[in-house]
């Protein structure tokens, strides 16, 4: 199976955009990464909707200065939402280093009552070969997996008692796995490799670097569908997403020339933010609780720039429905962190 569908390289007009989101006045926001990128364009977003969000960081120097362009740049137009009662606040997170994912959920949840949607937004692409976090693991899986699982699961119970308030729509609490088309490029049949994920014996750019990548990617993609099936009964929505091919600082690790050759093929990252908004805020439906193996949405897959996806023939969305690789991959994050659950 190819790794990008055509429909993800080039995708139709967004018909999904921030005009079509009420005012979040009241509501509180995570977004991982959101210092540039399609993560900063959503902030701004969110922000000028009048949400409270939290941007988690490693800098506090670049989520302000962040915070700062995000404030004074202009708003996108909106038919009905008036601006100007938003907030901005760092949270600090560093995905490297483990022991800081539980002190950042308890800081938040030391400020907020609630917690409406968080965007596991934050990623990193191609890092070289022996790359390991402060706590020795693979850095794609490290910083793109781990760490993301770990933060869900210190904010889980504040994300539940937000759905359960008497105020709030059912599944407009919403937790939101940024993936990436690269998830189908995982290690088959299943999309980890069960018996060596560290795979430090695999060397190269497309044989290593990008199947670590890649099996980071396809945990995303899992997560959301076993979050989606552990929870889905009390009211959260959990999907994952391919933000779009975006001019973005992910691709700091790569060669020059891996840059110029794919830099034609690049959307503006507020493309990216549309298919982020899209998964945070948009209708799913009647069936929106149910799981996307029973023609819901609960622990989908949204595609680029905000379109519910069709996964049949996914070696990934395969092991999920087939074989649980959704709880195996839980039990194995609840194995390998023991210190920090």
């Amino acid at each position: 199976m190819a790794v990008m569908k055509w429909s993800e390289a080039f995708p139709p007009t967004a018909t999904f955009t921030e005009a079509n989101i009420p005012d979040q006045s009241g509501r509180v926001f995570i977004i991982t990464g959101g210092t540039s990128g399609c993560g900063f364009e959503l902030a701004k977003a969110v922000y000028n909707l009048n949400g409270r969000i939290y941007i988690a960081g490693r800098s506090q120097d670049r989520v302000e200065a962040a915070i700062d362009k995000i404030k004074s740049s202009p708003a996108a137009p909106h038919p009905n939402v008036e601006t100007g009662k938003g907030s901005l606040h760092f949270l600090y997170l560093d995905l490297e280093d483990m022991p800081t994912v539980k002190s950042a959920a308890d800081e938040f949840m030391g400020k907020e009552e609630r917690l409406d949607v968080i965007w596991h937004n934050a990623g990193i692409m191609g890092v070289p070969d022996g790359s390991k976090t402060k706590q020795g693991f693979e850095t794609h899986i490290g910083v793109n997996a781990f760490a993301p699982w770990l933060f869900q699961h210190f904010l889980t119970p504040l994300c539940l008692r937000t759905a359960a308030r008497s105020e709030v729509q059912p599944f407009s609490t919403r937790v939101i796995w940024v993936s990436s088309a690269g998830h189908r490029g995982s290690p088959q049949p299943d999309g980890v490799n069960w018996d060596d994920v560290a795979m430090h014996d695999k060397k190269g750019f497309m044989s290593g670097v990008m199947v670590k990548y890649g099996q980071s990617k396809a945990m995303n993609v899992m997560h959301a569908h076993e979050f989606a099936r552990r929870y889905g009964e009390k009211g959260l929505l959990s999907v994952s997403l391919h933000p779009g091919n975006l001019k973005s600082n992910l691709t700091r690790h790569q060669s020059w020339l891996f840059r110029a050759l794919t830099n034609p093929l690049l959307y503006d990252a507020h493309h990216g933010a549309l298919t982020e908004l899209f998964a945070g805020f948009a209708d799913a439906g009647q069936e929106e609780g149910r799981m996307v193996e029973e023609g819901g949405k609960n622990g989908s897959f949204v595609e680029p720039w905000g379109r519910w996806g069709t996964e049949e023939g996914n070696h990934v969305f395969d092991g999920l429905r087939e074989r649980n690789t959704g709880e195996r991959l839980w039990a194995l994050c609840e194995e390998w962190l023991p210190d920090e659950v």
